[in-house]
């Protein structure tokens, strides 16, 4: 899943400012095979002002000072579930309750609208859009510009689940829950091939054990030195819906699916349900097409209304995922 002729697949990271967001982050902004192109910023975890101030202070501990920040939605352009916030996941401030000092710089008075628009017509059809917070900012942007969608190469998004339990709601995932109605809408949207769903039927099972635990706690590189603390605290609650002992880094492992080959699924149609009720913020896959295909063509369904088609994630390669968290933490021998 390498850019062309081995370059550096370029990308925008969308993001809301959490903990595992602060590893993807730092992923993106370091790793050879990523090129970061720029960084919006979205309501979720904290609110979209401290959300940005953590993009910038990652940024600026990782060496990337010269990266785009732009600050998008505060807040979801639908009616919403009522939800607790995660700080006891995230912290009150996003990190962990690190309190970082503020980077020495901050956003762009760029809106984000103008940021992806003038990033995909330079760049048409090289460009993905990894997501790893709710989908206001998409939603938004193509509210005003539905042809920006076609000009990105492919979206990727950290969010959603289609064949176990919500972690926000009993069915519905926390990006998706905290604005079902812009999910319901970049779902829909005119891509230029299927966007990929990175959630949690793999975020789950690929996840940090004891063993990556220990070399972060090693504190061995500037990823590690940074992360340690914000991961420690993030660990003791994150972990409830994985084996024991175990606990995820969702947004990593979206952003490693944008450049790596470390997840795998069918090309499904998607819908989300956003009427409140018992399924609000629900993913709906329609898992019953593999069937019809190996039935033939007379069991064969046209697509229902409200439904894309969207690869969905269901395998996923967890030692790959472990092998970039030890690159990102340990030094090369």
């Amino acid at each position: 899943m390498s850019g062309q002729s081995g370059r550096p697949v370029p990308v925008i990271v969308d993001t809301d400012g959490g903990v595992d967001d602060a590893a993807a982050l730092w992923f993106a902004a370091t790793a050879p095979d990523v090129e970061l192109v720029a960084v919006t910023v979205v309501h979720g975890n904290v609110d979209v002002g401290v959300a940005a101030a953590n993009v910038c202070r990652v940024l600026e501990a990782a060496g990337r000072p010269d990266v785009p920040v732009v600050v998008g939605e505060p807040a979801p352009l639908g009616p919403v579930p009522v939800l607790r916030r995660a700080d006891f996941i995230h912290g009150t401030d996003g990190l962990g309750e690190t309190h970082r000092p503020p980077a020495a710089f901050g956003p762009t008075g760029t809106i984000v609208a103008d940021a992806w628009a003038g990033a995909v017509t330079d760049r048409p059809d090289e460009i993905t859009l990894v997501t790893l917070g709710p989908l206001s900012n998409p939603a938004s942007v193509f509210r005003r510009d539905p042809d920006v969608a076609t000009g990105f190469r492919r979206l990727v998004i950290m969010g959603g689940v289609v064949g176990g339990p919500g972690n926000a709601l009993p069915l519905a995932e926390a990006n998706i829950a905290h604005d079902p109605v812009a999910a319901e809408e970049v779902v829909t949207a005119q891509w230029a091939r299927p966007p990929l769903m990175v959630g949690l039927d793999v975020t789950h099972r690929a996840t940090f054990t004891a063993a990556e635990v220990a070399v972060l706690e090693r504190r061995e590189t500037p990823a590690a030195r940074f992360l340690a603390e914000p991961l420690a605290f993030y660990g003791r609650s994150a972990g409830t819906f994985c084996a024991p002992g175990e606990f995820p880094c969702h947004d990593l492992l979206a952003v490693l699916a944008a450049v790596r080959d470390v997840v795998d699924g069918p090309v499904l149609p998607l819908a989300v349900q956003t009427a409140p009720g018992p399924a609000w913020g629900a993913t709906v896959a329609d898992r019953r097409v593999p069937f019809f295909e190996r039935a033939g063509a007379g069991s064969q369904q046209g697509m229902l209304e409200g439904f894309a088609p969207w690869q969905i994630a269901l395998t996923v390669d967890p030692p790959t995922f472990r092998h970039a968290v030890l690159t990102m933490f340990s030094v090369a021998d």
